[in-house]
C-alpha cells in the first residue's frame, strides 16, 4: 500500500485533528455567514452547507491524492470558492422581488438564534470589541456593522469636525481589524 492510499484510508477526523476542534470549526462557521451575509445568500444558504461540501471536497482531493498542510485555510478558502459559485449560481436567476438583508436585523435575528456557538461567538467578537482602542472601535462599528462606505464615513467625521481622506481612513481600518484579529484570537480564543 502505499503512502497516498495509507492516508485515503483513514477518516479525515484521523488525519486532520482540526476537525475535531469545535472552536476552529465555530469560527470558520461565522466566516461563512459573514461571507454568505455579504453576497445576500443567508436565506438560501446556511454556513453548514458551505462547511459539509468543503469537508467533502477536501475528502474528494484527499483520495485523488492531493497532499493538504494546513486544512483551515484550505476550507477558508474553499468555502469561499463555493459560495461564489452557488452566488453566480443563484444570481442568474435572482428574483427581482428579492428582499435585501439588512445587517442590523439579521445580527439582531442572530442574538436570539437558538444555538449556542453562534450566541458565544458573538459575546466573544464583543468583548474583542471591547478591547479595542474607542477610536478603532468607532471605525469599525461604523464600517463592517453599520456597514457604511469608507466615503459615508468620511463625511460622518467631516460632520464632527474631523477631517480625514478616504485612504487614511481605509488604512486605519485595516490595521483596526488587524488588531480586532489579533485580540480576538489570542486573548478570547486563546488558539
Amino acid at each position: 500500500m502505499t503512502p497516498a492510499e495509507s492516508a485515503t484510508a483513514k477518516p479525515l477526523e484521523q488525519q486532520f485533528t482540526d476537525l475535531n476542534d469545535n472552536n476552529k470549526l465555530t469560527v470558520l462557521r461565522h466566516f461563512y455567514r459573514l461571507r454568505l451575509q455579504q453576497y445576500k445568500l443567508l436565506g438560501k444558504y446556511e454556513p453548514d452547507d458551505i462547511l459539509n461540501e468543503a469537508i467533502s471536497r477536501l475528502d474528494r482531493s484527499v483520495k485523488s491524492g492531493k497532499i493538504i498542510y494546513n486544512v483551515l485555510p484550505w476550507l477558508r478558502q474553499t468555502g469561499l470558492n463555493i459560495i461564489n459559485e452557488w452566488s453566480r449560481e443563484h444570481h442568474k436567476y435572482r428574483l427581482i422581488d428579492s428582499p435585501k438583508l439588512d445587517l442590523e436585523s439579521i445580527l439582531s435575528n442572530e442574538q436570539n438564534h437558538d444555538q449556542h456557538d453562534d450566541c458565544e461567538l458573538y459575546m466573544q467578537l464583543y468583548q474583542a470589541l471591547q478591547l479595542l482602542d474607542i477610536d478603532d472601535r468607532r471605525l469599525v462599528i461604523l464600517r463592517f456593522y453599520k456597514q457604511l462606505s469608507w466615503q459615508d464615513i468620511v463625511k460622518r467625521y467631516a460632520e464632527k469636525n474631523i477631517h480625514l481622506s478616504e485612504t487614511t481612513l481605509r488604512k486605519r481600518g485595516s490595521r483596526a481589524l488587524a488588531t480586532l484579529r489579533k485580540i480576538f484570537q489570542e486573548q478570547i480564543l486563546r488558539y
